[in-house]
């Protein structure tokens, strides 16, 4: 018969806190408890955690969604992207410099007689021969310093009976004039917003 040595149990070893509760050692002597704090939902996957975590190493994530954050430095190689929506406004406070490559501006090929200016709208460029009427939003809409550039792209002479007539919403307006035409050859225009009830040409 095999020989065996002892054992003693001064009670069931179970864990405290709420049910889902991750398991931590409250004191030195291997006792165990849990906090709402900190859950893991097994039926879905997921690790709850309320407060701060702190990481001394690294993290890695297939998926990162951040709700909210505040960063002290962002450092980052190869291609990001930020937004995935026309609508998405991403606000920065202090300057933005760019070392190295270009800035590319959002185009609108016109080819239609007609065109109300949208929010993302930054350079218009029209390929339609005929009489073409381009409609601003409204200043405070555009936002202030929100800039736009309207370029005649067609390859012949544009006559006043097909000039490009760019109107203010409403009443707004452009230098003091409601409607700007645009004919000739291959003109353009350069507008800015002031943010709150009139367009300016530079």
């Amino acid at each position: 018969m095999a020989e065996f040595g002892w054992a003693h149990l001064s009670g069931a070893v179970t864990g405290e806190g709420p049910a889902k509760a991750v398991q931590y050692l409250k004191t030195s002597d291997g006792e165990l408890t849990g906090s709402a704090n900190f859950t893991f939902n097994q039926t879905t996957d997921q690790l709850f955690l309320t407060g701060t975590m702190i990481i001394s190493g690294t993290l890695q994530a297939h998926t990162f969604d951040v709700i909210h954050t505040n960063k002290v430095e962002i450092s980052s190689s190869g291609g990001t992207n930020f937004g995935n929506d026309s609508a998405d406004t991403h606000v920065f406070t202090g300057s933005v410099s760019i070392v190295s490559g270009g800035l590319r501006q959002h185009y609108y090929k016109l080819t239609g007689t007609s065109h109300t200016v949208q929010a993302y709208d930054s350079i218009i460029g029209v390929t339609n021969t005929n009489y073409v009427s381009i409609e601003l939003p409204t200043a405070a809409a555009a936002g202030f310093g929100r800039v736009l550039v309207i370029k005649d792209e067609t390859t012949s002479t544009r006559s006043d009976a097909d000039k490009i007539a760019v109107s203010g919403s409403g009443v707004e307006n452009i230098d003091r004039e409601n409607t700007y035409s645009l004919s000739g050859d291959n003109p353009a225009l350069t507008l800015y917003s002031n943010g709150v009830n009139a367009w300016f040409i530079y």
